[in-house]
């Protein structure tokens, strides 16, 4: 056994190169025992899990704020042997061992980061690589008795098996990243204060709004009521008549009614003109026309009683809604957006991860903006061509290259954009990209012009133009905090 304790520097002797060196020499098996296991270094280490056929076992911690579903789909997709261990309980899950076996040779690494970007690519840590030799008995027999106790604590711990049962189950319990662990209701006082509220239920004998409403929307018809055989006796103490005959002096002069000057004059809704006959007597001119015969019998029935021939304006019960000056003002504020059509996207803006040292000339684009605009890549009706033993969506581009800092410009009618199943990500290769450098979160701005002629440049964030286009990058990349927009 050997035991080397090595320093990892920000993209130098890195634990990410590590893991991918010995998937790359196809190793028998691979153990990987993770307590914090985010979908950053996940991505990292799938780039090698394709097409490999070493036989993987997974053991990781999962919590609500790093765990996403994605990651978990994507283990299953590789492996039946993913057993998961909650770490959103007191105790958690702590580890960072990954092992690789082969036939004559066994490594095992330490560290004391967790699984994500930073943590086995830039951060500065050390970790530990222990060599057992397999053809010798002793190490071979001690190798195998460490993988057996960390099996064996997978078992006897509360560690369960990952399958798509499961991941329903844990996104439902809230137990890994989910947007609908926000979704929540506010309590009302009532119920902070440990009451329930109360509905008021309408009294038996109390008509509903809903009832009123009905009762003045229906075309009643008011019933007319005969009273031409009753006759109406009113007693008038002796008093009260002589009194009436004093205070009121009836003048049967032309048919007309004439009141005394000493009764208050009221006045009508309507103004009519007052006219002062020659006898000074003041009288309503509107009454010449309708002169009162005394000698006709008065119908009360007809006067009083007769059929509605209008129907009558009653107000709903319902209050209309009208709008506040603060409700006004907030609708006259609020910034109308035109939805973007994906289809026809022309432009892809985002922030760019550090070059590959292995893959100097590409530019990669996560796989989830491929799936967001397709027509923009166009990689349904690619062909299908074997890259290294493994067949790849590949179509042939012509790219014009731009380097914003410099302003140097470069042609290469034969790019590629290239593809391979299962990939978090698709690439722009082109020979010409060896000529221009870019850093972390350098933009590259992407234009598409026709079906298959691309043009890129490379905005450097030192420069004033990255400025401008940064403004334009208004979407985050899942699990990670590089941003990007489209046009």
């Amino acid at each position: 056994m050997q035991v080397n304790i090595i320093m990892q520097k920000e993209n130098e002797n890195t634990l990410a190169n590590a893991i991918s060196t010995c998937l790359e020499e196809n190793a028998k098996k691979a153990y990987f025992f993770i307590g914090n296991f985010k979908e950053t270094g996940y991505k990292i280490i799938e780039e090698d899990l394709i097409d490999i056929k070493t036989k993987l076992y997974f053991a990781i911690g999962i919590d609500k704020k790093t765990t996403t579903r994605s990651m978990l789909e994507g283990l299953i997709d590789y492996t039946d042997d993913v057993y998961y261990y909650s770490n959103n309980n007191l105790n958690e899950f702590v580890s960072t061992i990954c092992i690789f076996e082969y036939t004559d040779r066994a490594y095992v690494y330490v560290s004391s980061s967790n699984i994500s970007e930073s943590g086995i690519q830039t951060d500065l840590s050390i970790y530990t690589k222990i060599t057992y030799n397999l053809k010798d008995a002793s190490d071979k027999q001690e190798y195998k008795n460490h993988v057996k106790e960390l099996q064996k604590m997978v078992t006897d711990n509360d560690f369960e098996k990952l399958d798509k049962n499961a991941i329903e189950k844990l996104v439902e319990n809230k137990e890994i990243f989910s947007t609908r662990q926000y979704n929540h209701t506010v309590m009302s006082i009532s119920e902070l204060l440990g009451k329930k509220d109360k509905k008021e239920e309408p009294k038996k004998d109390e008509l509903s709004k809903e009832e009123i409403d009905d009762v003045y929307k229906k075309d009643i018809e008011i019933p007319k009521i005969d009273l031409s055989d009753i006759s109406i006796d009113i007693d008038i103490p002796e008093e009260a008549e002589t009194k009436v005959k004093e205070d009121i002096a009836i003048d049967y002069v032309e048919d007309k009614i004439t009141l005394p000057k000493d009764i208050e004059q009221y006045e009508e809704v309507e103004e009519k003109e007052d006219v002062i006959d020659e006898n000074n007597e003041l009288y309503d001119a509107s009454m010449k026309d309708d002169e009162l015969d005394l000698s006709e019998t008065l119908d009360i029935n007809d006067m009083l009683f007769s059929k509605a021939d209008i129907k009558l304006d009653v107000k709903s019960s319902k209050p209309k809604k009208k709008k506040e000056k603060e409700t006004i003002d907030e609708e006259e504020n609020i910034v109308k957006t035109k939805k973007v059509n994906l289809n026809n996207v022309t432009n892809l803006i985002f922030e760019v991860s550090a070059k590959n040292s292995k893959e100097e000339n590409t530019v990669r684009v996560p796989n989830h903006v491929r799936t967001m605009i397709p027509e923009f890549f166009g990689l349904d009706e690619a062909e299908s061509e074997e890259i290294n033993g493994t067949i790849y969506k590949v179509k042939n581009i012509s790219l014009e290259l731009v380097n914003a800092k410099t302003n140097e410009k470069y042609t290469d009618k034969e790019a590629k954009i290239t593809y391979k199943p299962k990939q978090s990500y698709l690439t722009f290769v082109s020979d010409m990209l060896n000529n221009i450098s870019y850093e972390e979160n350098d933009i590259v701005r992407i234009i598409k012009m026709s079906e298959n002629e691309y043009h890129m440049e490379i905005v450097d964030k030192n420069i004033q133009e990255y400025k401008v286009w940064s403004k334009l990058c208004n979407q985050t990349f899942r699990a990670s905090t590089k941003k990007f927009g489209v046009m």
